[in-house]
């Protein structure tokens, strides 16, 4: 999966999320790094043409599995992790909606879920790591990050952490904290 994806093609949030979830099917299709393959699928997301797989299929790549730790395998002492916290959440109640809800979940051991702790899947995983994380995590995880920035109304902003570049970095609540510590009254400490 490649953080920064072509900056000619993709420009803003929405442009991000086609693009990253088109890179993921063509790893689950096994054409990974076809950039041809990858164009295709990220245009016809782009279009409306072809659809992501619904939250349904999700639950149901995961009891197809059956009860194990979707980062390491384990299968006892098992909870339930939320890939975006939702003490990230902020004060939006329909922000702490959505990573409250199962789509936001998957199964982790104990001693899994302890290690990411507070942090999101890319921050826990690190960038030297990216490409180990669970498909069905990284489905999840920007099916959940669409839904957050069309409820910010942040789709279409080109660089949501102020950092220079739109990358994975930029999904997530990064923006929830942005918008959070832009909407303290004047002379207010965030």
């Amino acid at each position: 999966m490649a953080l920064k994806p072509p900056s000619r093609l993709v420009k803003t949030v929405r442009e991000l999320i086609y693009w990253l979830y088109a890179e993921l099917i063509a790893r689950a299709a096994g054409f990974e790094g076809n950039y041809g393959f990858v164009i295709s699928r990220y245009k016809k997301l782009k279009s409306g043409e072809m659809k992501w797989s619904s939250s349904i299929r999700d639950r149901q790549k995961e009891w197809e599995k059956g009860k194990v730790c979707v980062y390491c395998g384990a299968t006892k002492n098992l909870t339930i992790d939320h890939i975006i916290p939702v003490s990230r959440a902020g004060v939006d109640p329909r922000v702490r909606n959505l990573l409250d809800s199962s789509d936001n979940c998957v199964w982790a051991c104990k001693k899994c879920n302890s290690s990411k702790g507070d942090r999101d899947i890319f921050e826990w995983y690190g960038k030297e790591r990216v490409d180990e994380i669970p498909k069905l995590v990284i489905s999840k995880f920007l099916k959940i990050s669409y839904k957050l920035h069309e409820t910010q109304g942040t789709l279409d902003l080109e660089d949501p952490n102020m950092d220079g570049v739109l990358d994975i970095y930029d999904l997530g609540v990064v923006i929830t904290h942005l918008i959070s510590k832009l909407s303290v009254e004047p002379g207010k400490k965030v």
